[in-house]
């Protein structure tokens, strides 16, 4: 499966597994999600974000998190890349990335090394890429549905359940 025709069957699954309510928000789609995956997904808004980071999505043993900046002027387009990564089987962030934000400054050359992997950065531009192409999808598909009625394949999957 190609890159786009991949990022276009999750946009569609997306919109199949919600229902004909959930399909009109992102914040819909987001629970329909969480239920489809058996697993809570919460979306919060974090104050401490780091300058130049919009947003992030934080896989947990139990649950997801995906977190936006207090400053991000463009939430819905934040979430919705996040969203991207998780329906798009991505990774997440590195682990030494990870541990060097909890870290003092000083200790992240230790991090570092003791947390060395392999991490082409090739692979994080193409995931970068995927997840924005999501987003746009996902909102102009939102937009488009707008005030209007629901497409009919939300309605038939809610009927055939």
């Amino acid at each position: 499966m190609s890159f786009g025709s991949a990022v276009n069957s999750a946009v569609d699954r997306v919109f199949a597994m919600a229902t004909a309510v959930e399909s009109t928000s992102l914040d819909g789609l987001v629970a329909a999600v969480a239920r489809e995956r058996g697993r809570p997904l919460r979306v919060i808004e974090d104050p401490a974000m780091p300058a130049g980071v919009f947003g992030q999505w934080v896989h947990y043993r139990d649950r997801d998190e995906v977190s936006f900046a207090s400053w991000v002027q463009t939430r819905d387009r934040t979430v919705a890349h996040e969203l991207g990564h998780i329906l798009l089987g991505h990774q997440g962030r590195p682990v030494v990335e990870l541990a060097q934000d909890a870290l003092p400054a000083g200790m992240h050359d230790m991090a570092a090394l003791m947390l060395r992997r392999e991490c082409g950065n090739a692979v994080g531009v193409e995931e970068e890429s995927a997840a924005e192409q999501f987003a746009s999808l996902l909102l102009n598909r939102l937009q488009s549905i707008g005030g209007k009625q629901p497409r009919l394949r939300s309605r038939w999957g809610e009927a055939l359940g």
